[in-house]
C-alpha cells in the first residue's frame, strides 16, 4: 500500500532516507546505538537515517542518543510519530527488531527492511526474522552480545536501499487474506443447503 500524505513536520528530510524504528523502544537501545555509530565512525553510509526511538525508552537513554544525533549531519533522532506509516511509506528502507506490528507494515508497504530481533526475553522476533529471511522476504543481522560490528551494520545499511522488496519474494495473494475469506466464504455459502422451515 501507500499513502498520500502532506509534509510531516516530523520528517526532516527532503531527500531520500532510511527509517530507523525500534517500536515501543522499552529495549531497542542497543539498535539504536549501532546504527549511530556507523554515523559517527564511518560517515553516512549513502543515506540520512531518521530515527524513532519509541516512547517507553528510558529517559536517559532518549536524551544521551538526542544529544549524539544532533551531532550528525545525517541523522535526526525522534521519540514518537502517531502516525509512523507516513514516515515508513517515504522511506527508502526500514529498519527494524522485527516486533509483529512492525513486521506487518514492512509488508504491507513493501519496503527493504533490515532486522535485528532480540532474543531476550523472548525469542519470537527472532524466529520471525529468522524465517522471514529464509523466504527471502528481509535480511537480518543478530542483535550484538557484546560491542557491535560498525562496519557489518555499515554494510547492512548502504546495501538496504538497493535491496529486494518482499514482493519479489512473496508468493501471489500472500497478503490478500480478507479477498480469501470472502472467496473461501462466498464459496462454502453458495453450497449451503437452503434452510427449510419447521414443518414443510
Amino acid at each position: 500500500r501507500s499513502i498520500t500524505t502532506a509534509w510531516n513536520p516530523l520528517d526532516p528530510f527532503d531527500r531520500p532516507f532510511i527509517l530507523v524504528t525500534t517500536g515501543g523502544g522499552g529495549d531497542g537501545d542497543v539498535l539504536v546505538d549501532w546504527v549511530l555509530r556507523v554515523y559517527e565512525e564511518l560517515g553516512s553510509p549513502g543515506h540520512p537515517a531518521l530515527i524513532v526511538t519509541g516512547p517507553f525508552m528510558q529517559s536517559e537513554l532518549q536524551a544521551e542518543f538526542s544529544q549524539r544525533a544532533a551531532e550528525l549531519p545525517d541523522v535526526e533522532l525522534i521519540t514518537f510519530d502517531a502516525h509512523l506509516e507516513n514516515l515508513m511509506d517515504r522511506a527508502i528502507g526500514v529498519v527494524a527488531m522485527g516486533g509483529y506490528n512492525t513486521f506487518c507494515e514492512i509488508l504491507s508497504f513493501d519496503k527493504p527492511a533490515l532486522l535485528v530481533p532480540r532474543v531476550e526475553p523472548r525469542l519470537e522476533q527472532m524466529i520471525r526474522a529468522s524465517r522471514a529471511e529464509e523466504m527471502g522476504l528481509v535480511r537480518m543481522l543478530p542483535m550484538p552480545s557484546g560491542d557491535p560490528d560498525v562496519a557489518r551494520m555499515a554494510e547492512a545499511l548502504a546495501a538496504l536501499p538497493a535491496a529486494a522488496r518482499p514482493s519479489d519474494a512473496m508468493p501471489p495473494q500472500f497478503l490478500d487474506g480478507l479477498q480469501a475469506i470472502d472467496r473461501l466464504a462466498g464459496g462454502l455459502i453458495g453450497q449451503a443447503e437452503p434452510v427449510r422451515a419447521v414443518g414443510t
